[in-house]
C-alpha cells in the first residue's frame, strides 16, 4: 500500500500553514511597503559596491548578516588563520591541512559551522586523493558529539579539483561563469575558471548590485525575491545557471543521511508547509545557528497553539556540553541531514546529522532510517502526494536511546507506536 494511504503515516497534525488565519504568508511578511524590483537582479544594469557601501546606511542589518553563515562562506587568506565573528562559538580554522602553511592557502571555504576546505594559491581545492593527507577540517559539533579535527576528503580522486564556478556561484557574490565574454581566472589563478566580485555572499548576492541604489534609496527599487525559490537557488543540489536546475529529487548520502543544501526541497516536500517562503519564518539577514532570536521570526506555536509539548514541555536534552531545550523543532526538524559528521548513538541506534531538516512531517510506522530513501538509497522517498517524512529514530531514538539514566529508552516499535498519538495524550 502506497504510503500516502496508511493512516499511521501522520505528518504535523495541522491544516497548512498558510491555510491558518494570522498565519504569515508565502510572500514577504510586511507587505505595506514592499520593494517594487522582484525580477530584475541586476538593477537596471547597476554596478557592484561592495558590501561596506551597504553597511554605511544599514548597520543594523550589517550586524545580523555579519553573524550569518552566508557572509562568511569564503574567506581570503593571507598569511594566517581566517578570523571569525567572536560570538560564533565552534568556528575557527586553527591550520591548514599537514604539509602546507597558510601561505599555500588562498581561500578557505567555510569553517565556520560544520566544516571547512582549503584552496591552494592555484585555485585548486586540496583533496586526499591528490595531496596524501586529511583535507577537510571538522568543526565541533556538540549535537551529535563530534569534535573538532581534520578527516579525508575526496580520496578517491588524484585529480586536482578546481574551484571554479560550479563551485563559488553559490560562495560569493557576483558570480560569473569562464565564457567567451568573461575569459578570465579570479586573481589569476588557474584553478578559478570564472570570476566574483566579493568573497561571501554578501549584501548583493541577493539584492543585486547596488551603484543606483545607493543615490536613490527612497526608490526602493533594489531586487528583493522573496519566494522560496529564489533561496533555492543555492539551497538545493543544483543551481539554474548550471543548467541543472531542482527536479524535486533530494539525493542522500551512502550510508542514510538526507545530503547537505536541499533545504529548499526538504520544504516543498513538507505537506502542508510546502507553499511557504522562507522569510515566512526566518530573518534572511540572520544566523538561525549564532543569533536565534532573531533569525526564528515565526515560532511554530504562532500558527500551532492548538498543539502542546506531549510530555515534553519544560525539558532539555542533554549531551556533552550540548543542551538544548525541548521545542517543536526538536522533533519536527531533527539532525536528519549531513554535512560533515554524525552519530549513531545508544542501544536503539538514535541517528543525530548535523543538519535540521526542513522536513517536518513524521513517519510512524515501524521502520528505521531505510525506510527514508527509496530502494537504491540514493534519494528521500516521497508518497504519492509528492510528501517525505522522517523516521523515529532520527526524531524519538535521538533522545530514548539508552537503559542508562534518564530519558527512558524506547525501541524503534515502541517510539513509533508513542508516536503516533503524542500529541493527542491528555
Amino acid at each position: 500500500m502506497p504510503l500516502s494511504h496508511k493512516p499511521e503515516y501522520l505528518g504535523l497534525l495541522c491544516a497548512p500553514l498558510f491555510a491558518v488565519f494570522g498565519c504569515p504568508s508565502g510572500d514577504f511578511p510586511d507587505n505595506s511597503d514592499p520593494y517594487r524590483n522582484t525580477t530584475d537582479k541586476t538593477n537596471g544594469g547597476a554596478v557592484y559596491v561592495g558590501s561596506g557601501a551597504c553597511r554605511a546606511c544599514h548597520p543594523d542589518i550589517d550586524q545580523m548578516q555579519t553573524l550569518h553563515g552566508h557572509s562568511q562562506k569564503l574567506k581570503t587568506v593571507q598569511g594566517s588563520a581566517p578570523t571569525y565573528p567572536g560570538q560564533a562559538t565552534y568556528a575557527g580554522v586553527p591550520q591548514p591541512p599537514e604539509g602546507f602553511v597558510w601561505n599555500d592557502i588562498s581561500y578557505v571555504v567555510g569553517g565556520y559551522i560544520r566544516k571547512a576546505r582549503f584552496a591552494d594559491q592555484d585555485g585548486y581545492v586540496i583533496t586526499t586523493g591528490h595531496s596524501g593527507v586529511a583535507a577537510q577540517w571538522n568543526l565541533e559539533f556538540p549535537a551529535n558529539g563530534a569534535t573538532a579535527g581534520f578527516v579525508a576528503y575526496e580520496s578517491t580522486n588524484a585529480s586536482r579539483l578546481p574551484y571554479d564556478y560550479s563551485c563559488f556561484v553559490c560562495h560569493t557574490t557576483g558570480p560569473l561563469p569562464q565564457d567567451p565574454s568573461n575569459p578570465q581566472f579570479q586573481e589569476n589563478r588557474p584553478g578559478m575558471a570564472g570570476t566574483w566580485k566579493e568573497a561571501g555572499v554578501q549584501c548583493e548576492a541577493c539584492h543585486g548590485p547596488g551603484s543606483r541604489h545607493i543615490p536613490n534609496p527612497d526608490a526602493r527599487d533594489l531586487f528583493v525575491d522573496t519566494k522560496a525559490s529564489a533561496c533555492g537557488e543555492c539551497h538545493s543540489r543544483s543551481h539554474p545557471s548550471l543548467g541543472n536546475a531542482d527536479t524535486g529529487t533530494m539525493t542522500a548520502l551512502a550510508d542514510g543521511w538526507i545530503d547537505n543544501r536541499q533545504q529548499w526541497p526538504e520544504l516543498r516536500a513538507s505537506g502542508g508547509h510546502s507553499g511557504l517562503g522562507c522569510v515566512a519564518c526566518h530573518e534572511a539577514h540572520a544566523s538561525a545557528n549564532y543569533d536565534a532570536g532573531r533569525a526564528i521570526r515565526t515560532a511554530c506555536t504562532d500558527c500551532h497553539g492548538d498543539k502542546d509539548m506531549g510530555f515534553h514541555a519544560g525539558e532539555q536534552y542533554v549531551s556533552g556540553g550540548h543542551v538544548e531545550p525541548l521545542t517543536c523543532i526538536s522533533c519536527h526538524m531533527p539532525f536528519a541531514s549531513r554535512s560533515a559528521t554524525w552519530a549513531v548513538v545508544g542501544e536503539s541506534n538514535g541517528r543525530v546529522g548535523d543538519m535540521r531538516t526542513h522536513i517536518f512531517r513524521i513517519n510512524t510506522n515501524t521502520v528505521d532510517y531505510t525506510g527514508m530513501f527509496t530502494a537504491d538509497g540514493s534519494a528521500v522517498l516521497k508518497d504519492s502526494a509528492g510528501r517525505a517524512a522522517v523516521t523515529v529514530d532520527f526524531v524519538c531514538l535521538r533522545c530514548h536511546n539508552t537503559d542508562d539514566g534518564y530519558p527512558f529508552r524506547l525501541t524503534l516499535r515502541s517510539a513509533a507506536e508513542i508516536a503516533r498519538g503524542i500529541h493527542g495524550f491528555d
